[in-house]
């Protein structure tokens, strides 16, 4: 019965949630592509045998398939990484009510569960399991199988469930696994051990015995009780209290940049900002990904003789912080842009101080991507010119078109599913910064020349760089010219 009143008033919320009246139509167009993704996928899990049958004519698909779920795995907890929700439950309304803290953390923990989500993958499995699985071995092992898979999404739905609670506690928590999957991955690259085949050893030997399948159900169990542990732990109204008593004293920061002035104060205080909120504190998490993002496309060999696509990689890894922060560079204030405007704020060291924080991460970045090179030295050459280009080029747009963003956000809400202050000027900004030199690249290397092709786009750069006194006195003269029409867009929210 308590389960069922929780579940009808977590409904009634999210009915009466302000963002959902306002996103009617946007959630008309994910429904439209969720129904796309939806057709494909079925299609895939209907001749998913018959491809791995003509890829490996002599194989076992079942066993094959099975060969790819480790992988599989490892792709779930990203994707979950970068766009699950945890589950949240307004607690103390329900702390003084005769209702076992238990029953709350069952019900949060069994909330996940049935997010649709988890069984969006069983479009492909279910079809290759009645095509594949059951002609092969029989009905009863092709329902096993689908069981372990279903044990597998529930452990990775957990598992990042538990990472993403501790994010802010306990970071290091998120970098073990981030770091245990791509050492894994390098390693399977490099031929050291084949996940791919201890995958189908341990898959397929569950089929084969279904004992073993007492495995993946203490793995399950394990990470469950772990949830409900530290959901149990931390489920006490004199620990909410001392919580929220510590958010309103923080002081996080880095005070190492108040020794640089006014500048420095600002950048300290941009950090703070970072840091104490939801939705800039997510980027700051996803900053590692764009820093691992070449393992993607450098261990392959195709990839490594496509100079345009190393380039484009190049701009990315670099600047992936630069355009997705920077997106966002004067919204992120919106809640008090009017405040500022009243004021005798000077804009010039307030652009100066987003300018100098932006570019401290872009060069950091391109100094941690520096190893790269012992995938081939051409790396480091390319990268080089990259970041020269973000530096004095691509963060003169950021903080240019920064200005177009008139939407107001809600630094209290979480990133994920969050399109509030989205529009389509946030993407079409952002082609420029990775089309602009790879068209620069190309007529030099259809000339033979690419190294002259890096040189240009590096010299680019350090043109931007030279010029930027006069670059950030036109920003500031756009700044000013529509500083009271993003005043007013910010208020209409």
């Amino acid at each position: 019965m308590i389960y069922k009143l929780l579940f009808q008033n977590k409904w009634k919320e999210s009915l009466r949630s302000s963002i959902w009246q306002k996103s009617i139509a946007l959630n008309i167009i994910l429904g439209i592509l969720m129904l796309y993704f939806l057709v494909n996928f079925l299609l895939l899990g209907l001749f998913s045998d018959k491809i791995i049958m003509e890829i490996f004519p002599d194989e076992n698909p079942v066993i094959k398939f099975n060969g790819l779920l480790f992988y599989f795995m490892c792709i779930d907890l990203l994707i979950r990484f970068l766009g699950q929700t945890v589950p949240t439950l307004s607690i103390q309304p329900y702390l003084h009510l005769p209702v076992k803290r238990s029953s709350l953390m069952h019900y949060l923990l069994g909330r996940s569960v049935v997010n649709p989500v988890n069984y969006f993958y069983f479009v492909i499995f279910i079809p290759f399991a009645i095509n594949a699985v059951s002609s092969i071995y029989s009905a009863e092992i092709a329902f096993l199988w689908l069981f372990i898979l279903l044990l597998v999404i529930f452990f990775d739905n957990y598992l990042i469930t538990y990472v993403k609670r501790q994010m802010g506690n306990k970071p290091i928590i998120v970098l073990g696994l981030g770091l245990l999957i791509v050492a894994l991955i390098v390693l399977d690259t490099y031929k050291i051990f084949s996940l791919q085949k201890i995958s189908e050893d341990f898959f397929t030997s569950i089929l084969l015995q279904p004992i073993l399948i007492i495995i993946p159900i203490i793995a399950l169990i394990c990470i469950y009780y772990i949830n409900f542990s530290f959901l149990r732990k931390n489920a006490y109204l004199e620990n909410i209290s001392k919580n929220n008593s510590r958010k309103s004293v923080s002081t996080v920061g880095v005070s190492f940049f108040n020794r640089f002035g006014v500048i420095g104060e600002l950048m300290n205080l941009e950090v703070k900002l970072m840091l104490r909120n939801k939705r800039p504190k997510s980027i700051i998490y996803m900053t590692p990904l764009f820093l691992l993002y070449g393992f993607f496309f450098y261990p392959q060999e195709i990839y490594m003789n496509m100079s345009a696509m190393l380039i484009f990689v190049g701009v990315f890894i670099s600047g992936g912080f630069m355009m997705t922060y920077g997106n966002y560079l004067i919204s992120w204030e919106s809640s008090y842009f009017d405040a500022l405007l009243t004021k005798s704020f000077n804009f010039q060291k307030y652009f100066q101080a987003k300018y100098t924080l932006l570019a401290s991460v872009t060069v950091i970045s391109f100094l941690i991507t520096i190893p790269y090179l012992f995938f081939d030295i051409k790396l480091l050459y390319i990268n080089l010119a990259c970041f020269l280009f973000n530096l004095g080029f691509n963060l003169y747009i950021v903080l240019y078109f920064a200005m177009n963003n008139k939407k107001y956000l809600d630094l209290s809400k979480s990133a994920t599913f969050n399109y509030q202050g989205v529009g389509v000027s946030n993407f079409i900004v952002v082609l420029p910064m990775l089309l602009l030199p790879i068209l620069i690249y190309i007529p030099f290397a259809f000339m033979n020349m690419p190294t002259i092709g890096l040189i240009v786009i590096g010299c680019i750069g350090l043109i931007g760089i030279v010029l930027y006194k006069p670059i950030q006195n036109i920003i500031i003269k756009r700044f000013y010219q529509k500083k009271y029409e993003i005043a007013e867009g910010f208020r209409q929210h």
